[in-house]
């Protein structure tokens, strides 16, 4: 490990599956857990589910029939995904997924955006800043790698920075503090140094103290030393290790297309490299590595990625004022008549979520200076107008869309196609939008004029219509075993075909896989994509023993793949087809790394 480490903050959303229904097993003999809708054999069974024991559904629509004359579910239960009867299968019941939205006034949206982000993963395994950005977490509610709140790679240290810095001016760093840290196999002998703008000492002891020795027995001994150092500095501050059983290549593998950097920080992957979003790139091979090892962070300050988030009363409104200074946030709300110190500790006490890291996030996400998700103001997109909606967390803003700050105020309306605010004006906000409104009537008339959208707008539109991402000239994302019905649902601006790989339509009730198009006609102008399912080389929508063959002969040279299909078995990360991917989708079909879409 090198002495010194350097680091840039900012942050953006990525948000994965997060209204998803929890089942639990209601025959008290145990669930079957197979590998394929059937139960014509035993031998499809790779798990048993327990009684009562609850676990993630990730597709309520897999099937009919063979032996399940209630329909099968696609689900997800410690380390597997596989097929399960829905007849023996209760759900736990949908949490509201409203969280008090639309967000009309910044009170509304600080304390709705606290109880999503308490709701989707303060309270489902994701506690901690690391964990929100890298889901390892094996007890976590969501598969390992799903469900990440951002893309960032820079986020976790980004808030590690804000909280440290607010709790050592308020004289709190002597409180009682757990660090949970994650813990991989087979982690790297030497990290990668990277070059940054905030210079960062990662500093060591050798100094044991017995208590402290028995504490840390089960890390590391490469994380020992950077504990030992914190230790000395603040000897009442604890240490749990999380045991992710994962293998730290293999964590990479799976964390470095789900990771972004701006382009301009020169760490993206080599040429031509993927841009996720306007000024933002996925980073290259170290950059990744070096913020997902744990060990890079262990200093006094950057140990409070690991700091668990729950709700805690040492944080007085006098604690918040300090990471809001100098921001647009550091006095009243004039909406809410309330100061926004207080209002984070209302949200962080309602949500049960720490109310300064709330703060800090807000600051993060939403900068100093606020803008147009922090402003009310007047914005179009996607064909609708909407006004007095606010998003201090930039909850929703996927890096898909075409403009993910807005996008992420139409979550916070409630959806599109409705202005549902109702935004009461004072004095004070009607003077401000007086002095906006030529800037807006200016606005209106350059978008009534704009000119018929091109192929590639409609297409980008068609791409979030569908909530598929874009790989080169293909696009994806959809779960193994997701039927076309689904897919179908999720458009309703156009009428949309799927042919399977013969040119042949697809019926509702056939799955999605490789080598499929999708078409979508805008008054017109017909939109074609062709669909790629990591892992899926034999087009059927699954991923199974079929596609592990398919691999073997590829590397054997008995046959060849191409265009989609080849696209499918580029599975780790580093341009080639070789022994590595053959293993991915052998360790998919063991369930210790399911292959992420």
């Amino acid at each position: 490990m090198k002495k010194y480490i350097i680091i840039i903050i900012l942050s953006f959303i990525f948000i994965l599956n997060v209204n998803a229904e929890t089942g639990y097993t209601t025959d008290k003999t145990g669930l079957s857990l197979r590998d394929r809708p059937s139960t014509a054999s035993k031998d499809y069974i790779i798990a048993t589910i327990p009684y009562g024991v609850e676990f993630y559904i990730s597709n309520t629509d897999a099937g009919k029939g063979d032996g399940c004359s209630k329909g099968w579910y696609y689900v997800y239960y410690q380390g597997s995904y596989g097929y399960a009867c829905s007849g023996l299968i209760g759900i736990v019941g949908k949490a509201d997924t409203s969280y008090d939205r639309p967000w009309t006034t910044p009170k509304k949206a600080i304390i709705g955006g606290a109880k999503f982000i308490s709701s989707g993963y303060i309270s489902n395994g994701q506690n901690t800043s690391y964990l929100k950005k890298f889901n390892v977490n094996i007890s976590s509610f969501y598969a390992q790698y799903t469900h990440q709140y951002m893309a960032n790679l820079r986020a976790p240290a980004g808030e590690a920075n804000t909280t440290y810095n607010s709790l050592k001016e308020n004289d709190l760093l002597e409180n009682d503090f757990n660090f949970t840290i994650p813990v991989y196999n087979n982690l790297p002998e030497q990290t990668y140094d990277y070059n940054g703008l905030y210079k960062v000492e990662l500093l060591t002891s050798n100094k044991k103290d017995k208590a402290f020795e028995k504490q840390i027995k089960n890390f590391p001994d490469s994380y020992k030393p950077y504990l030992r150092y914190i230790h000395t500095l603040h000897s009442n501050w604890t240490f749990t290790p999380l045991e992710t059983k994962l293998d730290f290549n293999d964590a990479f593998l799976n964390e470095k297309y789900i990771s972004s950097i701006e382009i301009s920080s020169g760490y993206c992957e080599k040429k031509p490299y993927t841009i996720t979003e306007s000024g933002w790139c996925i980073a290259n091979d170290d950059a990744t590595k070096f913020f997902l090892d744990p060990r890079n962070f262990l200093t006094e300050k950057y140990v409070f990625m690991f700091e668990n988030l729950g709700y805690s009363d040492i944080f007085t409104e006098d604690t918040i004022k300090s990471v809001l200074k100098d921001t647009f946030m550091s006095d009243m709300s004039i909406l809410d008549n309330q100061t926004y110190s207080s209002i984070f500790i209302e949200a962080g006490s309602v949500a049960k979520v720490s109310p300064l890291y709330l703060a800090s996030l807000a600051r993060q996400e939403v900068g100093t200076k606020g803008g147009v998700t922090t402003s009310g103001k007047k914005f179009t997109y996607e064909g609708y107008t909407y006004k007095g909606i606010y998003n201090f967390f930039n909850i929703g803003a996927n890096s898909s869309e075409t403009n993910p700050a807005l996008a992420g105020l139409v979550w916070a309306n409630g959806g599109k196609g409705v202005n549902n605010s109702s935004k009461k004006v004072t004095d004070d906000t009607e003077n401000k939008e007086e002095e906006n409104k030529t800037t807006e009537e200016e606005t209106d008339e350059k978008e009534e004029k704009k000119e018929k959208k091109t192929k590639t707008e409609l297409g980008n539109e068609l791409i979030s219509s569908l909530s598929t991402k874009k790989y080169g000239e293909y696009i994806g994302g959809y779960d193994p075993g997701t039927k076309i019905k689904s897919i179908k649902k999720k458009v309703k601006k156009q009428d949309i075909v799927i042919k399977g790989n013969d040119g042949k339509l697809k019926l509702d009730g056939d799955l999605i896989g490789t080598g499929n198009t999708i078409e979508a006609n805008y008054d017109g102008e017909v939109i074609t994509f062709t669909y790629v399912m990591f892992g899926d080389l034999t087009g059927d929508g699954e991923i199974n023993s079929a596609d592990l063959l398919k691999m073997r002969q590829y590397l054997l040279g008995s046959i060849e793949l191409d265009g989609a299909f080849l696209n499918s078995a580029y599975l780790n990360g580093d341009n080639e087809i070789n022994s590595a991917d053959l293993l991915r989708i052998r360790q998919h079909l063991l369930g210790t790394a399911p292959i992420i879409q």
